[in-house]
């Protein structure tokens, strides 16, 4: 068979592997156990709160034991369609203290200047080749990380701070890369001036940000809107939505203009007709409408209940 023979046009349709940052509080271990059917990889004190009393979780003692509960799952799921990591920069520890065990090093630092990271960043490929298994085989996979602001030089203009992962630059980077989608979760917040001083308002609602920024580290290749609410059910929906076949995009965005002021639906339908759309594009609206909807029924439901 000539190689050319096994081209194929299309998406990969597989579960969904998912980086979400967060800022502290923010309900990064909540939105995870909200997940289909998830199972914990807690590299802190297990699960803290009522809220999760029927999740199960694992905590591991060592970078080994690590690798080979994923290994476990990989060989039977036990009905889990879910695993979640909390948090990856709470392993990140068990990672250093594995590699520095095994050349004889008291801390990262003493491989030399920046070698350390290499050699972790390697043997993190471990986990990372076991995940992608473990996904291969339908499991959702959810990396969980605090966030920190660091300072971005920026080579054509002034520096600026940014929300990144608080794992190491050469650890989250493969994790990163590896996941479909990288979430920026914070409080819903804004300011305003106030003389010469500015005021925050807001923080009760809890959002995520699916789209690169200067002010926070985001990425997603499934059209989703920029922000959501920090709700997994409506993320994993949105999800699949991006994944569906094109006909079906269609014939939903067609139903989502009949409910549009007529200069709107006009537009709209000229744009569906035109076919100068890529599927991701089209995904992108599909869920923009999905996620208005959800805010309308949401303020009619806490207006009636007013």
């Amino acid at each position: 068979m000539a190689l050319f023979d096994r081209i194929k046009k299309g998406q990969t349709v597989r579960a969904p592997r998912i980086m979400m940052i967060g800022v502290e509080g923010v309900g990064k271990s909540t939105a995870g156990a909200s997940m289909p059917n998830p199972v914990f990889i807690c590299g802190e004190s297990g699960l803290v709160g009522p809220q999760f009393a029927d999740t199960p979780s694992f905590t591991p003692e060592n970078w080994g034991e690590i690798l080979q509960f994923v290994d476990e799952l990989a060989q039977d799921s036990q009905g889990f369609k879910t695993l979640v990591i909390d948090t990856l920069d709470w392993v990140e520890p068990m990672l250093y203290a594995h590699v520095c065990k095994n050349a004889n090093h008291k801390n990262i630092e003493d491989f030399g200047y920046g070698k350390g990271y290499v050699v972790a960043q390697q043997e993190a490929r471990q986990l990372l080749a076991r995940l992608d298994r473990l996904n291969a085989n339908g499991m959702n996979i959810l990396l969980l990380c605090h966030s920190q602001i660091k300072t971005v030089n920026n080579p054509t203009g002034d520096n600026y701070d940014h929300f990144e992962s608080k794992v190491n630059a050469k650890i989250s980077g493969i994790f990163r890369e590896w996941c479909d989608c990288v979430l920026f979760a914070q409080f819903d917040m804004y300011t305003k001036k106030d003389g010469m001083r500015a005021k925050a308002f807001g923080g009760d609602g809890r959002i995520v940000q699916t789209t690169h920024s200067a002010a926070w580290d985001a990425k997603n290749r499934y059209g989703l809107p920029e922000v959501m609410p920090l709700d997994m059910g409506a993320i994993m929906e949105a999800i699949t939505a991006g994944q569906v076949d094109v006909e079906a995009l269609k014939t939903e965005f067609s139903g989502y203009i009949k409910d549009m002021k007529p200069e709107v639906a006009k537009k709209a339908k000229e744009w569906l007709e035109g076919g100068k759309w890529t599927t991701q594009q089209l995904a992108q609206k599909v869920n923009s409408y999905r996620v208005k909807n959800n805010i309308n029924v949401t303020e009619k439901k806490e207006a009636a209940n007013g």
